[in-house]
């Protein structure tokens, strides 16, 4: 079948000088595979009760990939059900490509740094069926400890079979790795990996289990939208899960915010049966600008082991602005001089003074070019390229091919009142690493490399527009009519007196930030008479009048409710 070659694999250039651009990808876009059924070999074994399959793919896969150099592979991280385990064998999904049929299976515990593959504990070389399930057996004993198997390729470039991968990306975060020149990192890859952990082991009698979302794990989106978040369970103990088992939902991001929902199980499930949950209503993303993380547990009463109940997701919401074509990767920098992207406002149609609220860029670790380390920060300078207006902490840079996008945000904005501005990564070493990539396109004013006042547009053949982005918001601080810049939190105010009330009663609202709002009038027993006001627009103050004659007489309470607190008012009524 015809291979596409989804990224430039220009590395023939001679690497003497640090100074020459390199395509940036030892990876290749294989053939799209061509499913048979069953499993190569037959081995009927693998589906007694005492073993189960751990997976987050959704068996279907869409399309293959394969490495120019051996030695490198993809991975998944799997939690066990249980803290004594038997990693019976991995299921693996390879597709026919090369001559040889030859790969290699490792498997590791996590004892790397920060949760990584750590300790190996399998590896051998396998001949693999193409375009099929292959059983690989294993039995290696998994005590106390997460786990990872990984595909590893035997043969340079197009040797061997190239690796499956499905359509869904619904594993949950920090799950999914792959390994380049012997370094592991996270894997940003759209899909998962067709790669499942088949597991020997004693059930508990109540063990249920987050294991992966329904959604498309997605790294970015934007905020003030409704977001429904939907998560799989299943029942890996022996007794039956029953109808009303609560499954949780919390959500944390910026000053403090946080949001929580429950579910509830709808059906009772057997052993190793599975359930969608769907959290209704959908989660409003606040109009707030950050990363948000998403968790979704299990609760079941007499849980036996709360380990595996939980899955995870951060979320990166903001409204990005950028010159770069994403779906154009192509070079990787050369070392040397920082690297910064020339922003103009006007560009997307934003009025001064405009509020510079995150920047954002990504990397890639080629296999021929490691990195010495992977510290770097945000310079932001203004229109003339040499003054400073921000220097963010050290940051690091993630590893992969490429690594997933890393974001900043500044906490106040960085105000710009006029002109343009320049967003660079400097690398702490000065030797240009960890290196950025650009895409394919010829830079047409945006994308430069230098240093504070001497920077040079990327030109050329060579050199695109950097993956560098910013979020930003125009007519900040231009305040709406009655706005009060010093209220910083949710405020109800009586704007007519006396009170006790007459016929009438106006109440003015301010919040800090554009989020959904609800004012409330409850009793003296605090139910909740009627809704005065719900809104979920970007407005930030308002007034509302209220006619009381309706109402008995009695002492009221009119509360502003908002996902950042509330506020309340008195109002006496005496009729």
């Amino acid at each position: 079948m015809r291979k596409l070659v989804i990224l430039c694999l220009a590395v023939g250039l001679a690497l003497a000088s640090s100074e020459q651009w390199v395509g940036p990808s030892p990876v290749l876009r294989g053939p799209t595979p061509n499913p048979r059924s069953g499993v190569s070999p037959s081995t009927p074994a693998m589906f007694l009760d005492a073993t189960d399959t751990l997976s987050y793919d959704d068996g279907v896969p869409t399309q293959s990939y394969y490495w120019f150099v051996a030695g490198n592979g993809w991975g998944m991280k799997f939690i066990p059900p249980s803290d004594n385990v038997t990693l019976a064998g991995a299921l693996i999904y390879p597709s026919a490509m090369g001559p040889s049929n030859q790969a290699v299976v490792m498997a590791f515990t996590d004892d790397g740094p920060g949760g990584s593959p750590g300790t190996k504990i399998f590896a051998d070389t396998v001949d693999v069926t193409p375009d099929q399930w292959n059983l690989v057996p294993i039995s290696v004993p998994i005590v106390a400890s997460n786990f990872y198997v990984f595909y590893i390729q035997a043969h340079d470039s197009a040797g061997g079979p190239s690796f499956g991968i499905d359509a869904s990306s619904n594993a949950p975060q920090h799950r999914k790795w792959n390994l380049t020149a012997g370094t592991f990192a996270e894997d940003a890859t759209p899909g998962d990996w067709l790669i499942r952990a088949v597991l020997d082991w004693t059930p508990q009698d109540t063990n249920a289990s987050a294991f992966r979302f329904a959604n498309v794990v997605i790294n970015d989106t934007v905020p003030n939208i409704n977001f429904t978040i939907r998560a799989m369970i299943r029942n890996l103990g022996t007794d039956a899960l029953p109808i009303g088992t609560p499954v949780r939902l919390a959500v944390s991001g910026p000053d403090g915010y946080t949001f929580d929902d429950t579910m509830a199980t709808t059906a009772a499930l057997a052993h190793g049966a599975t359930r969608q949950i769907n959290f209704t209503p959908a989660w409003h993303i606040p109009d707030e600008p950050g990363n948000y993380n998403i968790k979704v547990w299990t609760d079941a009463a007499g849980e036996k082991y709360p380990a595996d109940d939980t899955i995870s997701w951060d979320l990166s919401c903001a409204k990005w602005v950028q010159y770069v074509t994403e779906s154009k990767l192509w070079w990787i920098s050369p070392a040397g001089p920082d690297k910064a992207t020339l922003f103009d406002p006007a560009d997307f149609s934003m009025q001064y003074p405009v509020a510079l609220q995150r920047v954002r860029a990504e990397f890639y670790l080629h296999s021929q070019i490691p990195w010495p380390d992977s510290s770097f920060e945000f310079l932001v300078y203004g229109e003339d390229g040499s003054t400073l207006l921000y220097e963010s902490e050290i940051l690091e840079a993630p590893a992969g091919t490429p690594g997933a996008p890393i974001a900043y945000t500044f906490d106040p904005p960085v105000i710009i009142s006029s002109g343009t501005f320049y967003v660079a990564v400097s690398s702490i070493s000065g030797n240009g690493r960890p290196t950025l990539i650009s895409d394919s396109c010829a830079s047409v004013g945006h994308s430069y490399s230098g240093s504070a006042g001497d920077w040079t547009l990327n030109a050329g053949a060579q050199g695109g527009e950097w993956f560098i982005s910013a979020a930003a918001v125009g007519n900040y601080g231009v305040e709406e009519k009655g706005f009060e810049p010093g209220l910083r939190n949710p405020s109800l105010q009586i704007t007519n007196f006396p009170n006790p009330v007459g016929d009438q009663v106006t109440l003015k609202w301010q919040v800090p930030s554009s989020m959904p709002i609800s004012v409330n009038l409850y009793d003296a027993t605090g139910r909740m008479v009627r809704n005065l006001y719900s809104a979920n627009d970007k407005a930030r103050v308002g007034t509302l009048t209220m006619d009381t004659r309706s109402l008995a007489a009695g002492i009221y309470l009119a509360r502003l409710e908002t996902a950042k607190g509330s506020a309340t008012r008195k109002l006496v009524i005496d009729r």
